[in-house]
C-alpha cells in the first residue's frame, strides 16, 4: 500500500496487537478473486491453533509493506496495493478493502 492506512480486525490472529499488525510485511492472497471473500491475509496465523507468541519486539507493518495476489482488484498495481484504506476482516481475515475490476 502506497501511503494510507492499515486496520486489521482479525483480533484473533497472533499478528495483531489493538488492531495493529505486527506481522512486519502482509500479504494478501486470492488471484482469482472476484469478490471479498475470495482474498485472504496469508500472513493470518490463528491464536488458538498456534504456539506462535508475538514479543514485545514486534515490527510494525508498515503501509508499504503490503504484497497483494488479488490481481483483479483495482487496487493492486503490479502486487502491490494501492487503496487509501486497507482493512482485514473480523471473522475470515479477507481483505474488506478488495474491488473487483
Amino acid at each position: 500500500m502506497q501511503g494510507g492506512d492499515l486496520n486489521c480486525n482479525a483480533t484473533n490472529c497472533s499478528h495483531n496487537f489493538d488492531r495493529q499488525c505486527k506481522a512486519g510485511s502482509i500479504n494478501v492472497g486470492g488471484q482469482n478473486a472476484m469478490s471479498i471473500s475470495g482474498t485472504n491475509c496469508t500472513t493470518f496465523i490463528d491464536r488458538a491453533e498456534s504456539s506462535f507468541v508475538n514479543s514485545l519486539d514486534a515490527v510494525d507493518t508498515d503501509v508499504y509493506n503490503i504484497r497483494c495476489e488479488a490481481y483483479k482488484c483495482v487496487h493492486n498495481e503490479n502486487k502491490a496495493c494501492y487503496a487509501d484504506k486497507v482493512q482485514i476482516d473480523a471473522q475470515n481475515a479477507c481483505c474488506d478493502s478488495f474491488r473487483c475490476e
